[in-house]
């Protein structure tokens, strides 16, 4: 996408959010991806740049939280699931004493 505006650059980082408020963290990851090539052609002495990159922040820091709660989720079912395997292994460890 050579000659990224600062629309479509704010579309490619609304897709990305939308993305991570679904669960879609390959999305994420390709948008995130694209978006960063393309955040690092913006000149930073563009005084039009500043508010695009304020939003392009706040979008930034609510997908580190939706990954935040994700890998929390994630660390939670793990845990329930190494509880139950070592609570069936000790009832199948019961049954042949």
């Amino acid at each position: 996408m050579a000659g990224i505006t600062h629309a479509d650059l704010l579309d490619l980082s609304e897709r990305m959010l939308a993305a991570a408020r679904v669960g879609d963290w390959d999305a994420v990851a390709e948008l995130e991806a694209d978006r960063g090539l393309h955040i690092s052609t913006l000149p930073t002495t563009d005084p039009e740049a500043l508010p695009l990159l304020k939003t392009l922040l706040a979008h930034t820091e609510e997908v580190r939280e939706l990954a935040r709660q994700q890998r929390e989720r994630l660390g939670e079912d793990l845990g329930q699931h190494q509880h139950r395997h070592r609570a069936l292994s000790a009832y199948l460890h019961a049954g042949f004493e």
